[in-house]
């Protein structure tokens, strides 16, 4: 226990030795774990999803189809009768705002001359895979240059159960064209946290990390911006802190050590990652170019045809625009509070004039991370306990992790000004959660004393993750049965009815 305290978050790095304890056997015991906890969850999820009720739009869930064949021949638009309503009217044509990747997916269906075939489950099947293999893999990584104890080991089985039976992605099995483009962000995502983690622990950042970060920042611009912004961000400012540190001989400061803090940049282990990552976003300006005239445009509401059936939504656009931070309070309170939907004695539900003042949507269900997510927010309590005892600058390099969570708080503070709440945008929550809660885990596997604390609350500990669990359910169950747009509609067409469960 001792060496685990010295070699953890009060100094150095655990050793080689010691990482490398876990290698061989330990590294093959690994490596059958991974797989057995992948086939585990391709049937796991693979069943949730064939028990989630159909789209009611089936067109719809072919319009990533019609891209691709648009795409193939050189447009950018979609079959105005598969999108429908979501598509977006210019010159004549119509347009989706996704980005391409999932249309990309589709490529073989194309070979094989089935542009016809719905493959949407199986498109969340793969991305929700990924997003938990990443997790697993993760803990397995921290596990593997952590301090092997038995408080340690409780950790380590208790969150890979978390992982596997009701994480973040049980929540949101949900067959849908909207729910696949967040599945696959969240996953790229979850990649990035993995590769972010790995640099942390092992004190190095080289070209294959930086270059994995970039693939992943890139392609979820490609899919999604909100969720790429933070991860570009992320990237951005962790490799100005890396070339900082490397143009930093000693201590130099001023106009020379920003000069060779430059010169850093052009090191290969950078050009080659911020290279990736630029052709990228060339192909995602190129393809805002083609779609709304401007490469900076990722989609222009003006010509969204939905605000043909909700004309009330240009003159509020006008007043609040797509983000405003008058929006926050509420959005706090949707996604961590959400008493929103709660109905009144008056039939009206709380907060009702703040929701139709300022938001487009408010859809169902109601969820709270308090409850579907407890086991990782009592892991980032461990973190900012470890934090606050001022042990992590050594181990973690302050700046690097700093870095990376200011990167990943930008898709949940644009979730929360949004125009629009629902929720499926929890997703965008999970990077900033799941990294911060890795970090708490590798904080316990690392140190000793909070170790013992863990021992300690053992019991609660235990409580949180099977809380967190059968919240992800009841969360995934309501999730199916509420239907897509404003909560107002839902109530006038009785789907709703007396007082909203709260979840």
């Amino acid at each position: 226990m001792k060496m685990a305290n010295e070699a953890g978050l009060s100094g150095t790095a655990p050793s080689e030795s010691s990482a490398a304890s876990t290698g061989g056997g330990g590294s093959r015991r690994d490596l059958r774990l991974q797989f057995a906890l992948l086939a585990f969850l391709l049937l796991w999820y693979a069943c949730l999803l064939r028990l989630s009720p159909p789209p009611p739009g089936q067109k719809m869930d072919l319009t990533f189809n019609s891209m691709l064949d648009h795409l193939l021949h050189g447009q950018f638009d979609v079959d105005p009768q598969i999108v429908g309503v979501e598509g977006f009217l210019r010159g004549g044509r119509v347009y989706a705002y996704w980005g391409i990747w999932c249309a990309l997916l589709r490529f073989p269906l194309w070979l094989l001359g089935r542009m016809k075939t719905d493959m949407t489950i199986w498109s969340i099947l793969a991305a929700a895979c990924l997003a938990a293999m990443a997790k697993v893999r993760t803990v397995i990584l921290l596990w593997q240059h952590g301090a092997p104890g038995p408080a340690a080991k409780k950790a380590r089985d208790l969150v890979l159960g978390f992982i596997v039976l009701g994480a973040s992605d049980i929540g949101f099995l949900k067959v849908s064209v909207f729910q696949e483009v967040v599945s696959w962000a969240y996953a790229f995502a979850a990649v990035f946290v993995y590769f972010a983690v790995k640099g942390l622990i092992s004190r190095r950042f080289d070209s294959s990390t930086l270059g994995w970060m970039a693939i992943c920042a890139g392609l979820a611009l490609l899919t999604r911006v909100s969720t790429a912004s933070g991860l570009i961000l992320a990237f951005g400012l962790l490799v100005l802190v890396l070339a900082a540190e490397s143009g930093s001989t000693a201590a130099e400061r001023g106009w020379f050590f920003v000069k060779q803090a430059a010169r850093s940049l052009f090191q290969r282990r950078f050009l080659l990652p911020i290279g990736i990552l630029a052709l990228c976003i060339v192909a995602t300006g190129a393809v805002n170019y083609f779609r709304w005239g401007s490469p900076l445009t990722f989609a222009d509401l003006k010509l969204y045809i939905i605000k043909i059936k909700y004309p009330d939504r240009v003159l509020r656009e006008s007043m609040y625009g797509m983000f405003n931070l008058k929006r926050i309070p509420f959005g706090l309170i949707y996604y961590f509070l959400p008493i929103w939907a709660v109905q009144t004695g008056s039939g009206h539900l709380l907060f009702e004039p703040t929701q139709i003042r300022l938001f487009d949507d408010v859809e169902l269900p109601p969820s709270t991370f308090f409850l579907t997510d407890l086991l990782p927010i009592c892991l980032i309590a461990f973190f900012l306990i470890a934090l606050f005892r001022r042990r992590l600058a050594k181990p973690f390099f302050i700046r690097e992790w700093a870095a990376i969570a200011i990167g990943l708080a930008v898709p949940p503070i644009l979730m929360l000004a949004y125009s629009y709440m629902t929720y499926r945008y929890r997703m965008e929550f999970y990077p900033e959660l799941d990294f911060l809660a890795f970090l708490g885990l590798y904080a316990i596997f690392t140190d000793a004393t909070l170790q013992a604390r863990f021992a300690q609350r053992r019991a609660w500990m235990e409580a949180a993750m099977i809380l967190s669990v059968v919240a992800s359910f009841i969360a995934l169950f309501l999730y199916w049965k509420a239907p897509f747009g404003p909560v107002g509609e839902a109530i006038q067409m009785g789907i709703v009815h007396g007082r909203y469960f709260i979840l």
